[in-house]
C-alpha cells in the first residue's frame, strides 16, 4: 500500500469517528433545545415536531405510569431524585423518566442536574446503574442472606485490633528512624 493510500485511509477513519461524535453531539443539542422550548412554551403553544424526540408519555401518576403519590418534593432535589428512583422499584428509572417527573411537578432544574445527581449517587453507591436505568441500593450495613434474614455486621476481635496497632506503631517507628 502506498503512502498516499495509507494517509487517505487514516483520514477517512478520523472523519468517520468525527462524524459519529458530531451526530451524538447534535442529538444532545436537539434534546436540550426541545427541553428549552418546552420550558418556554405556554399550554396553548405546540412544540415543533422537528425537534421533538420519542419519549414515553407521562401519566398523571408520574413517569411511565409509576405511582409517585407518596413521593413529595421537600426542597432537596438530590433526595427527590433518590425517592423517584426508589418509587420505580425493581423496574428502575431512566433519566428521562426522572426529568419528566420534575417537569410534571414544575420543579426548576439546571440542564445537567439530573445527570450530575445520578452520576454522584452512583459513585457513592446510593444508586446502581444497569442498561441505562437506575436502581435504588439498600443499606450496606444491613445486608440480607438468600433466606432474607439480616446478616450481622462483622467485627474485629480485640487481638486483631491489638496486632494492627502494634504493626502501625512498628511501621511509623521505622519511618521515623529512616529520616
Amino acid at each position: 500500500m502506498s503512502q498516499l493510500s495509507k494517509s487517505l485511509t487514516t483520514r477517512i477513519q478520523e472523519l468517520t469517528t468525527s462524524i459519529a461524535a458530531q451526530t451524538a453531539e447534535l442529538a444532545a443539542y436537539k434534546e436540550v433545545l426541545r427541553i428549552e422550548v418546552a420550558k418556554e412554551a405556554t399550554p396553548t403553544e405546540v412544540i415543533p415536531s422537528s425537534i421533538s424526540t420519542k419519549s414515553s408519555p407521562v401519566s398523571s401518576n408520574g413517569a411511565s405510569g409509576v405511582d409517585l403519590g407518596g413521593v413529595e418534593f421537600g426542597g432537596n432535589k438530590t433526595a427527590f431524585v433518590v425517592a423517584i428512583v426508589k418509587a420505580h422499584g425493581a423496574a428502575g428509572a431512566t433519566s428521562k423518566e426522572i426529568r419528566d417527573v420534575f417537569a410534571m411537578r414544575k420543579i426548576p432544574q439546571s440542564d445537567n442536574l439530573i445527570y450530575t445527581t445520578l452520576s454522584a449517587l452512583t459513585k457513592v453507591k446510593k444508586l446502581r446503574r444497569a442498561d441505562g436505568r437506575y436502581f435504588g441500593v439498600g443499606s450496606a450495613a444491613v445486608s440480607k442472606t438468600a433466606s432474607g434474614a439480616p446478616v450481622a455486621k462483622k467485627k474485629m476481635s480485640p487481638t486483631a485490633i491489638k496486632r494492627i496497632r502494634e504493626g502501625v506503631k512498628k511501621y511509623w517507628a521505622a519511618k521515623k528512624a529512616a529520616k
